[in-house]
């Protein structure tokens, strides 16, 4: 089997001489964005590790457009020059019988961002039976912090790899990367008591995961959601902990961001360019090029620089995320924001694929709100009638930004102190809303897949009761 490293030279070398052929013929554009990546991953089911594995993966997708701007896309992983021609050949013949896309574009040369910490030879390295052990590091750390807990899920992954894109435009770049994430899910039994499962998570560029802190945190917040209440229905102060801000409030921010829903004429903030649309407080950007950044890269799946995006500004809309087709759609600058890792549930990924199996989306790197000062305690002391809510289940629907979410992990509090945790509870209301009642901010931002957000208080927020 060939190395990581001799794998990826192979195939770079592979698809810099098929585009070198197939230019000769003078397609519209082509493109071919190429992966080499080695994960080692492994998964825990009640308490013991389920199944370990390392798997290699090396392949390239390509984007050929012919007269019209019509577009074609096919990709392989088989490394020959026949399969990699082949695969060229496909694209092509795909988009002869294809419709015309208004949406399509390639970015030209430009000199990648230069950023620091995005490799770890650490992770390069690390074995399975490493991977093992710090998954049994944080299963030994949840159970013996609190007796009552047990672990019931959880993964340990790490990948290492390359990635380059070569165009019919003079883009030619690649960088290596490596990336760490842990998550466990646990849940406590006491007497005839049994809570809910509570996640924690660690997402890193480095193997820095510290699995004993992982579960710890994974069974304090087990142990903090025994003898729930249930709560009478009321309107109050919420304080949206940045577990509960980085799943339903960042997915329709997101959504209501993304160039193609502006090009399409679904984003509820198509024409608000320069408006208010979100409190003061807050400030929205979307950065690529942060050291050591878990979404950092030089450069984005189309090969466009990376860059810091602002977004919001002191709740005033300042533009939208873009990739080279929806810049052009709209005569805008070209964000770096062409993915082909979009965030989501693993299903999804299981259905339509993800790097050199699938065509970029617009798809934010960092979505950062920007952090207040005081701590998320402090902002807890100015709710008079209230909810912590640290997580929440359920979908918010995107386009229109309605949210109805179960409390999966959720406080009521009274005069700035919490009371108890709450049974069976639910929020609702409207995202947009929300964002615009938004009275502070808080200290504590966390690292997500593609988000870093702190804790937010909003008021006048529905709590609905048992």
């Amino acid at each position: 089997m060939m190395s990581l490293d001799t794998s990826w030279r192979c195939l770079s070398d592979i698809v810099h001489r098929v585009m070198r052929s197939i230019e000769t013929r003078k397609p519209a554009q082509l493109e071919a964005f190429f992966t080499s990546t080695q994960t080692t991953e492994v998964t825990i089911r009640n308490s013991e590790i389920l199944a370990q594995k390392r798997a290699d993966d090396s392949g390239v997708g390509f984007r050929a457009a012919v007269a019209g701007n019509r577009v074609g896309f096919a990709c392989t992983n088989r490394l020959s020059n026949e399969a990699i021609l082949e695969a060229v050949e496909k694209a092509l013949s795909i988009a002869r019988v294809s419709s015309e896309s208004n949406c399509f574009a390639l970015p030209e040369v430009c000199k990648p961002a230069s950023v620091r910490g995005l490799f770890d030879p650490s992770i390069a390295v690390i074995s399975v039976e490493e991977a093992v052990d710090i998954a049994e590091r944080g299963i030994d750390a949840a159970e013996s912090f609190d007796k009552r807990v047990k672990v019931k899920a959880g993964r340990v992954i790490f990948v290492s790899g390359w990635r380059g894109v070569v165009n019919s435009l003079g883009v030619d770049v690649e960088e290596k990367e490596t990336r760490a994430v842990m998550y466990l899910g646990a849940s406590g039994q006491q007497g005839g008591e049994v809570t809910g499962t509570c996640y924690e998570t660690a997402f890193s560029r480095r193997a820095d995961l510290k699995p004993e802190l992982v579960g710890e945190n994974a069974a304090k917040n087990v142990a903090a959601m025994f003898k729930p209440r249930p709560v009478k229905s009321f309107q109050g102060a919420i304080v949206f902990a940045p577990e509960a801000v980085s799943y339903q409030i960042c997915d329709v921010l997101v959504d209501t961001l993304k160039g193609e829903n502006v090009v399409a004429g679904r984003s509820a903030w198509a024409q608000k360019v320069c408006q208010r649309v979100a409190s003061e407080k807050l400030t929205v950007t979307d950065n690529a090029a942060v050291e050591n950044g878990f979404a950092s890269r030089s450069f984005d799946d189309e090969g466009c620089p990376s860059q810091n995006t602002c977004l919001v500004e002191k709740g005033g809309l300042r533009g939208f995320l873009h990739h080279a087709g929806t810049a052009k759609a709209l005569g805008v600058a070209d964000t770096g924001n062409a993915s082909r890792f979009s965030g989501g549930l693993e299903m999804v990924h299981a259905i339509v694929g993800e790097g050199y199996r699938t065509k970029p989306a617009v798809y934010p790197s960092d979505l950062t709100i920007q952090v207040g000062s005081r701590t998320k305690d402090e902002l807890l002391a100015e709710v008079g009638r209230g909810v912590l809510v640290e997580d929440m289940g359920g979908f918010a629907q995107r386009g229109s930004g309605v949210i109805s979410a179960q409390l999966s992990r959720a406080f009521y509090v009274e005069d700035g102190e919490i009371r108890y945790p709450i049974k069976a509870g639910m929020v609702s209301g409207v995202c947009f809303d929300w964002l615009n009642h938004v009275i502070g901010v808080g200290s504590d931002a966390k690292q997500f897949q593609n988000a870093v957000v702190p804790s937010l208080l909003v008021e006048d927020v529905k709590v609905i009761g048992a």
